[in-house]
């Protein structure tokens, strides 16, 4: 399992009525890279209304970036609560996916990234992102100006595929 791992890429995948969603390529190869195996972890982003994800590696670096903020806090005779640091880390999904990058959304999840029938993903170098794209075209942070001409690249293909 690699500790570090940089999430770039983008895609447009379908959502089934089973919640199938498939992980582009370039992050796939990513996340089982972060993972040693085909394992993602999902979980609502704290500000934005959209998913993350990542692998195993960066699950473990969370949980470790907790004990070093508390270790500080005690060095320097300050308080530090574990449980608020670590209410971000407990809603973190694993879920196994296909060699194909399919995987399972789970139904919780799909209502917290607000998903529907289609999913937008794009790498955030320390993890990725999936969005709904009707939310992202209308809520996204200006900042995310070229990753919205990534999304409109995206549409435009899914649509000529789809006829």
């Amino acid at each position: 399992m690699s500790s570090f791992v940089v999430y770039a890429g983008s895609g447009l995948s379908t959502i089934d009525g089973k919640g199938r969603v498939t992980i582009p390529a370039e992050l796939r190869d990513t996340v089982a890279q972060a993972s040693g195996e085909n394992i993602v972890c999902l979980a609502r982003h704290p500000s934005l209304p959209c998913l993350i994800g990542y692998g195993r590696a960066e699950r473990q670096k969370l949980r470790e970036d907790i004990e070093t903020q508390w270790k500080a806090a005690v060095e320097r005779g300050g308080e530090f609560d574990r449980e608020t640091a670590g209410v971000v880390a407990s809603s973190i999904f694993e879920t196994a996916f296909e060699s194909s990058g399919r995987f399972v959304l789970q139904p919780m999840l799909r209502h917290f990234g607000r998903l529907n029938e289609k999913a937008f993903f794009f790498g955030a170098t320390t993890h990725f992102m999936l969005w709904n794209p009707e939310i992202f075209m209308d809520s996204a942070p200006p900042a995310f100006a070229h990753v919205r001409e990534e999304l409109e690249y995206w549409l435009g293909e899914h649509g000529r595929r789809g006829k």
